[in-house]
Order: structure tokens, then sequence, then C-alpha cells
């Protein structure tokens, strides 16, 4: 059985009216050589007019590729059936080109363009018939396929050299489009027991008459896809359905008993239309559902999946409630663009700014001039992007972005013209939460990593969820940044002890699970308890030989998040710098702090922007830091200095605790503040403070959780409402969930300040977002009597 998408080559066609056969020699993918004399493909070369026809698909007799090669041990003759035209459609393809087939009947039968020449093939589609369009590809190895795609993982273990083109008639036999494995592989591997038969770019109509690029991925034996239908596995994405992280998942839920369907969302890379990111994505979502679940090859249900904008979409897709989403995994994606995103606390959160130049460069507009691409990469990566992060608001056609005018209006919309909370927020594409009710009643398993960009959006959803009475909410939280599952971040080792969940194999595993638990009511899949988080800290706090802190920590299998055990227990804030359950009992106390924004706090620990070590290791850079100043803009800190050394900066911390004390689950900042600005942000971050040991003279300052507000919203973020100088205000806002075992002997400490750039927009104290101006805010925090400044941590017994 062959372990990779099979190739049908030296095709003979026969005589049935039908639906042709053909004899065949089908050769096992198992490894590529470059045949001699010929050129090598680079992995970003696309299908071009110039390139010979390559042989290799049904119908056309030759060797398998014009400039590659199989090296192969098993080569076998069978028989598969193939549509009654056996001339390929190709498609141009960013990094490999695979065929589908023309929807019609044989030349000498019918006319090319006669219409309903194929009805019964149109309908297994769901499209209309499709002319031969653009040249042939050439096969690319799946090694040069990767080259300049991957990051540190490794898909080697997956053969994606090419399409399954044997069997792709059966493929459009509506009693032979699906099959499946006899069950789950311990991990994904070339060893399975079945082949996938792939069929690219099949147009799905949307309501509105546009049609979006779908690839599936079909179950098959022998490159003949079985008959009976399955569940399908949807994932929507705007990175291009033909990356290689795309391909190999949608490979390892095919080979593993599942109709897998990725798709191009509406105005990226093959589908046509604009886009316009999130607000698109309900009604898109939903017509998809329903169009696979129609589908001959899927038995009606259907499951979704993925990370980032792939987990947007989902939460999107559900608010309109198709009846045929039955379960999801939305993996470290927001329930609330506003809240969670890209205004947490009414501050602008910079990460999804950066994202949006990140699709830019790739979008409609910069794929038909290179130019624009190179002005947008510019704009958008290392100091540039801070320096112009710098100088928030943007101003329409002032900014390079300006020459994607699709995606300049989008960040327009989204982050310059709707600073308050109001309808175009609540819309299903943005305020997915105000839609819960809406939900399908459905399995969740909520995925995040606690240094993520959303750790709080999932925790909140989830809890929403399981108060609404909703069933089979799962929750998995690690210590990872966005999209990977190291275990070494940032600069802090937290090693496996109790972890499930090691490699992208090991996640990729427990999503097959999970979707065999719900889509095929498999009640042996271990899905493993509802919540399933980690516990940072307990480490020996040495520096390993990888240069990191060793913060360690411990996973936790439980019924319920946060833990039915955790207390909130308050922390106050004293006089001197003191931390303490006690409730300060003085008259009078507070402290006043200068905030210039000419001089801002680099953030150090949830990074969401990848700014200095961050640029060279990506989002496994992006993890927690000790608190040393960074360099972010010139004059702003001094790099290399502590943090808590600013004079801007207050500092409150408890006594070297006598016991372990571990905290899991909310946390919320009350602060009582005063300014002479009519606005200010106000930033507070939770602190696991190391002793001083011969590895860290100074100590090690671990960032556990962080929040911010920015004071005009402090009565609700619909209206802001500016401050009065000498009025003492009461600020309630959350901070990031956490789970950390504080070791004896550490402190615990709360750091209080008014800007965390690049996370977040620098605020020019005016009050007026739109202002040019700036000005110095004095702020005041408050920690007496009747003015109690305190944090809320939940305590575990």
């Amino acid at each position: 059985m062959s372990p990779k998408p099979s190739v049908v080559t030296n095709a003979v066609r026969g005589v049935f009216p039908s639906m042709s056969e053909f004899v065949a020699t089908v050769v096992p993918w198992t490894r590529w050589e470059t045949a001699p004399g010929s050129t090598s493909l680079v992995s970003s070369a696309r299908a071009t007019a110039a390139m010979k026809p390559t042989e290799g698909s049904a119908g056309v007799e030759g060797t398998l590729a014009v400039s590659m090669r199989p090296v192969s041990s098993q080569i076998r003759t069978a028989s598969v059936k193939v549509p009654p035209t056996s001339m390929p459609r190709w498609n141009r393809l960013s990094v490999i080109a695979l065929p589908t087939f023309d929807a019609g009947v044989s030349p000498d039968k019918a006319s090319p363009s006669a219409p309903g020449c194929c009805p019964r093939l149109d309908a297994v589609l769901g499209v209309r018939r499709l002319g031969i369009e653009g040249p042939p590809p050439s096969i690319i190895p799946f090694s040069r396929l990767l080259e300049g795609h991957m990051d540190r993982r490794s898909f080697v273990r997956t053969g994606l050299a090419g399409a399954g083109f044997a069997g792709l008639g059966a493929a459009f036999d509506p009693h032979a489009l699906a099959g499946g494995t006899d069950g789950p592989a311990a991990r994904p591997s070339p060893v399975t027991d079945g082949d996938v038969v792939i069929v690219k770019d099949v147009p799905v109509p949307m309501r509105d008459g546009l049609e979006l690029m779908t690839d599936l991925y079909l179950p098959a034996v022998d490159g003949v896809p079985l008959e009976e239908p399955l569940p399908a596995v949807l994932a929507r994405t705007p990175y291009d359905k033909m990356r290689p992280i795309s391909i190999e998942h949608a490979m390892f839920f095919a080979r593993n008993g599942y109709v897998s369907v990725v798709q191009d969302c509406r105005g990226r890379f093959n589908s046509g239309g604009d886009f316009f990111p999130f607000v698109q994505e309900p009604e898109d979502g939903y017509d998809t559902v329903e169009w696979v679940a129609r589908h001959p090859s899927c038995d009606g249900q259907v499951g979704t999946y993925g990370v980032s904008y792939q987990a947007w979409v989902q939460f999107e897709t559900a608010t309109l409630n198709p009846p045929s989403l039955k379960t999801m995994i939305p993996y470290q994606g927001p329930t609330n663009a506003y809240t969670y995103s890209m205004k947490c606390g009414g501050a602008l959160g910079l990460g999804l700014l950066q994202w949006i130049l990140s699709v830019a460069s790739n979008g409609n507009e910069a794929r038909a001039n290179p130019q624009v691409t190179d002005a947008i990469n510019e704009m958008r990566t290392g100091q540039t992007f801070l320096d112009w992060a710098s100088r928030t608001p943007w101003r329409r056609g002032e900014t390079p972005l300006s020459l994607a005018p699709t995606y300049e209006e989008a960040a327009h919309q989204l982050y310059f013209d709707n600073y308050d909370y109001s309808d175009f927020w609540r819309q299903p594409g943005l305020g997915m939460d105000e839609h819960f009710e809406s939900y399908p009643d459905m399995p969740i398993l909520w995925v995040v990593g606690w240094f993520d960009w959303y750790p709080r959006t999932i925790s909140d959803g989830y809890q929403a969820m399981v108060r609404m009475g909703r069933a089979n909410q799962h929750i998995l939280i690690g210590p990872w940044t966005h999209n990977n599952f190291a275990s070494s971040i940032g600069d802090v080792n937290f090693g496996t002890e109790g972890a499930r969940i090691v490699t992208y194999d090991d996640y990729l595993n427990l999503e097959l699970r999970w979707f065999d638990r719900w889509l095929k009511g498999d009640e042996s899949a271990d899905v493993w308890a509802p919540a399933k988080y980690f516990i940072m800290g307990g480490g020996d706090g040495r520096k390993a030989e990888n240069g990191r802190l060793n913060q360690g920590g411990e996973w936790r299998y439980e019924e319920s998040w946060p833990p039915a055990a955790a207390r909130p227990t308050e922390f106050h804030l004293h006089e001197g710098g003191g931390l303490a359950p006690e409730a300060p009992s003085a008259g009078a106390s507070s402290t006043t702090y200068t905030y210039d924004p000419r001089n801002t706090v680099s953030s150090n620990g949830r990074c969401i922007v990848a700014y200095g070590p961050a640029l060279e290791f990506g989002f496994q850079g992006m993890g927690p830091r000790d608190q040393i100043e960074m360099e972010t803009l010139p004059g702003h800190g001094i790099p290399g200095m502590p943090i808590a050394s600013r004079p801007d900066v207050l500092v409150y911390q408890t006594d070297p605790l006598p016991d372990d004390l571990t905290i899991a689950g909310d946390i919320t900042a009350v602060l009582f503040i005063s300014s002479d600005a009519p606005d200010t942000d106000f930033y507070v971050k939770l602190l696991d403070v190391h002793p001083t040991s011969p590895d860290y003279p100074n100590g090690y300052a671990f960032p556990v959780s962080e929040g911010i507000l920015r004071a005009r919203y402090r009565e609700g973020f619909e209206q802001s409402v500016l401050m009065e100088e000498g009025e003492v205000y009461r600020l309630e806002f959350p901070l990031e969930p956490a789970a950390n075992r504080f070791k004896a002997g550490h402190r615990i400490r709360v750091d209080v300040y008014s800007s965390s750039f690049p996370n977040f927009d620098i605020n020019r104290n005016t009050g007026n977002p739109r202002d040019r101006r700036w000005r110095i805010a004095n702020n005041t925090v408050y920690h007496e009597a009747g003015n109690s400044s305190h944090v809320l941590l939940p305590l575990m017994p």
C-alpha cells in the first residue's frame, strides 16, 4: 500500500463509454532524486507557459515528470478509473501545481463546450463544468516543496510530492467519493494503511455568487476513494491552502479516515473577491460548511480546526449556527476582536496591526506588483515597524500600506476609525461572543498558550459556554507562544513533566481523537479530562545549557477551569512598595510618577510583536523574559537596565515567601488613581521574582500575567469619559489568567506603569486619539484605607 499519493503513468485508454478505465503503472511515492541532465526547481516555482507538458497523469503516456523521477522499489500494475475526459485541468498554485480534471465527456463523444454534458459530475462537485486552463505543472519533490517555507518543525515525515492522480475519476463518482483507514495512527507517519486522492481548486459557491477555491483530500485505497461517506474536517485559511503545514494537516486527517477540506478565504490566493479581515467570514464559513456537508463524500457531519485566523473563522462561522457543524477546535484565536485583540482595555494591540501588514504583503495588490510587496515588507518588519507603530494613528494615503488600498481600508476601520465599542464591533465577524447563544450546541476544544496573544479570550469563552450549560466543553492551556508547542520559549525553560503534548504530532493526534469522539462516536477515544492546563513554576531556577532559566512546571488534568478549589484573594499595595493580603490602614498614602510618551517601557513578557531577540526565533522567541529593558525606540529607556529601576515604574512585592504558593485562574487589578491628564494608561504586570543565585546574581523577574486599561474607558468601552484633575477614580480591569507556583523564597511582585510598547500603542495623554500633540501625565496610585489598590489572585489551597 502506498504511503503517499499515487501517480498514474503509462496509462492506456479503455473503451467504456461512460467511465473510461485505464491499465496503468502505479508508482508509490517514496523519495525523489533529480533526473540526470534536468534542472531542479525551487520551492517557489510556479507553472509557467514555458514549461513542457508534464507527463504522469492519467491518459498521458510517458515518464512521471519532466525534471524529476521517482525512486521506488514497488512498481505494480493496476486498473483505475478516471473521468471520461483524460485531459487534465492545470492550475497555477503558489508552491506546487496539481491537477483537477475537466468535467466533460470524451472529446469524441461531445463538444468540450456542451452544457450539461456531465450533469452527474456537476452535481457531485457542486460546480459548473470547467475547461482546460493554464499550462501543466512540473512536479516538485517534497523536500524542495518545503525549502524556504519551513520553520524548525520538520514536515519531512509526510510525503507530499504531488497529488493523487490515480483514482481521480472514482473521486468524481458519487458512489466512490469517500474512504478511510482502519483507525488513527499513533503519530503522523509515511507508513499508513491507505492512500489519499487530492482534488485541487474546487470552486465552492457562496451566497453572493463568488466562488472560493477549495481542496478536497479524499481517503482512498490503492488510489481509489472508498464508497461510504465519512465525516469531514474543514480548515479555512488566509495563508494559502498550499502551505506545507496546511497540506500536512489535511493529509493527516485524510489518512485517518476523514474527508479533509482546506479552503482559501475570500480574496486570498486562489479565491476571488476582496479580503476584508474577519467581517466576511460568518457567511462564507456557513456556506462552506453546508456545501461540504452536502458533498457525496461526506456523511453530513463537519468539524473545524485551525490556529490563529483559522480559529477566528471558526468562531465567526458558529455565530450563524450552521446545522452541519458538529464540533470545532479553535486554537489560539479571540471571541471578540475589540475586547481581546485590537482594543485590549481600550489600548490598541499592535500585534494585529502588524498582522494586517503581513497579509497585505501577499494580497492581491501586492501579488500584482512586487514593488508593493517590498514596500510593505519593509514597513512591517523589525525596527521599521516599531518606528511606524510609534506614529499611530496612521492617516490614509500617508503610509506604504496605501499601495494596497483594500488592506489600508481594513486597517483604518479596525484600528483608527472605530475607537469606541459600537455596533461595528458587535457584528458576527467581530463580536463573536455577542452571538454565543446562536452557536450550535456542540463540543468545543478550546486551546491556547500562556504566552500567546489570547489566553484570556479562550479562558473566558470556555467559561461562558460552561455557564450556558453547553456540554462537553474542554480547555487546553500550555506553556506556549503562538502556534508552537516548544517547552522552551523566550529565555525560559518549562520542561515537560506530565506533558502529553510535546510536539505538533502530539497535538494533531489529540485533534484526531477529538474528532473520532464527536464525529465518529468513538467513546474509547481518549480526550483527557475537560481541563488540561500547565502550572508554571517549581523549577530549580538555574540557567540551563541552552542559556534559559529553569522555571519548570507541571501539567494538571482536572474537571473544571478555573479549578474549583481556587479562591480569589486580595493582595494589597502598600506604602513603601509592600504587597500583602492585609489592607493598608494609613489614612492617606499614595505614590505619584511621571509618564512621558516619549520614553515608553519595553514590552518584556507576553510579547506579541517580534522585536529584539524575538526577531531571530519567531514565535518561539516571543515568550517570557527577565524584566530588563530592551531597545525599542531611540531615547526610550536604557537597554540592559532593570525595568524596576525606572522612576516611572511602581514596584510592590511581598517578603520572601515562607512556603510555596500556587495560583490558578482569573486575575483582576483594582487601582485607585488620579492624574493631571485627561487620559492615560495604567498597566499592571504580575511577576514571580527568583532570589539571587550564582547564575542570576540580580535575581530573575519572571512575568506571570499582565493587563492594561485606558483610563477614559473606566466606565465602559461604549463611550470614553475623560478624567478631571484631582479626582480619584476606581479602575477595575482583568489581567490575563495564569497558573503559577511561587516557590518558597520567591517574591510575588506587582508593577504599575503607563506604557508597554510595542505590545500596545503609545497613549499621548490628551484624551483625543487623533491628536497630534502629546503631554506629560503625572499619575497617582493610592494605597490607603478606603482607596486600597490591590490585585485579586486565585489562590490554590
